[in-house]
């Protein structure tokens, strides 16, 4: 998960933020899925994804003996297999989006597709039926054709400028056939990219785990490289500044520095007692207050977010701790009323007036099952957590 960076787009020669407020050197980066070599993989479970899929994105690549940084995000997940999106950026495909971060500063943490991110704005749409549908992207990146089962792609191509539209579409077609099974086309959508929205599709994909960052190895080098000479300024600085106070100190009221010392010490060991009483009594009634506080039992806990369920979700994993949270897993009829739940988290404790009871409600990626429900993992923190 990525949060406090930029978000930007490499698109007609240029980049292109998305108006977010941030000011970081550091940036979420997305490209036109022309950039991209991709393939939709079915990987049987105990697999690593990368592992086997690295051979057949390799076979696309038109720069064979280019290292690639392959990467894989699930999208829907059975007991048997998971269905991913396989993509890696070829460095040499990128080289005048690398002059571009070069020469306005930024350092990149993450790579994302364009195009995923405008389907992401359009997935209410695209999950109304489980139907197969075919859309097509239009940008100034180019073109790109996806076939979708539902709201789960079965292929997701790039098409030239040159290209015949018919073949194309009748490949997509073919090759959605092979992956998914044969179905027949239900619907085709065409829109323009609009860069704003599918932009904010991928600042939000960027705070969820698990999803796709094709960035280049030698890209991520450069950002430790940079965190890494960050860090060591920052550090000499406040090592610097401490040494010059140390020498202050030293050389400028040695006489003061010792008397100081000796006073402090001389009270240091007249109140340790007192101190340690009062460390020990305060110590004790921490841990009576913990356990005398039922607000936060796992029987109080179960009935408040059981009160919240909304209808079509069902829970099937409950994994409590005291002290940290809770955790929970289930099914929904669709996303809708998982967000709600989610929501309802988030205000619990507030709708009598008083504190939220959980600071951090982190919603994890949801995958779709072979019935059409929608799986998910809801994480419920006491504490404030950066994600």
């Amino acid at each position: 998960m990525t949060k406090g960076v930029q978000v930007a787009a490499f698109i007609g020669g240029g980049l292109r933020m998305l108006a977010s407020g941030e000011k970081s050197r550091e940036v979420v980066l997305a490209l036109p899925l022309s950039r991209f070599l991709v393939k939709m993989l079915v990987v049987p479970q105990g697999e690593d994804p990368v592992e086997y899929a690295t051979p057949f994105v390799k076979a696309l690549s038109p720069f064979p003996d280019e290292p690639l940084s392959v990467t894989c995000e699930t999208v829907s997940e059975t007991a048997t297999d998971r269905v991913v999106i396989a993509a890696a950026l070829p460095e040499s495909a990128a080289e005048d989006v690398a002059a571009a971060l070069d020469e306005a500063k930024l350092n990149v943490v993450r790579v994302d597709i364009l195009d995923v991110g405008a389907l992401r704005g359009m997935w209410t749409e695209l999950s109304e039926e489980k139907k197969r549908k075919m859309v097509v992207l239009r940008s100034e990146g180019g073109t790109s054709l996806a076939v979708l089962d539902g709201d789960i792609p079965a292929t997701m191509r790039a098409i030239s400028s040159d290209a015949d539209m018919k073949r194309e579409t009748m490949l997509s077609l073919l090759e959605a056939e092979d992956f998914n099974g044969p179905a027949p086309l239900a619907d085709t959508l065409e829109r323009e990219i609009d860069i704003d929205a599918a932009l904010a599709g991928v600042a939000e994909r960027s705070e969820e785990q698990d999803t796709l960052n094709a960035i280049p190895e030698s890209w991520r080098q450069v950002l430790e490289e940079s965190r890494f000479k960050a860090k060591l300024f920052r550090n000499l600085a406040v090592a610097g500044g401490i040494w010059l106070l140390a020498m202050a100190t030293l050389f400028g009221v040695p006489v003061a520095y010792g008397f100081m010392t000796d006073h402090v010490k001389g009270l240091s060991k007249a109140h340790y007692a007192q101190y340690k009483a009062v460390a020990d009594k305060k110590a004790k009634v921490k841990v009576v207050r913990q356990y005398s506080d039922h607000s936060r039992g796992a029987l109080e806990i179960m009935k408040a977010i059981s009160d919240r369920l909304p209808e079509g979700i069902t829970l099937s994993s409950w994994d409590f701790t005291r002290d940290d949270g809770v955790r929970l897993r289930g099914d929904s009829d669709g996303s809708a009323p998982v967000y709600a739940f989610k929501d309802a988290l988030v205000e619990m404790g507030e709708e009598d007036g008083g504190e939220k009871v959980f600071k951090t409600v982190n919603l994890g990626s949801m995958s779709s099952q072979k019935d059409g429900r929608q799986k998910f993992d809801l994480e419920c923190r006491y504490e404030e957590v950066e994600e």
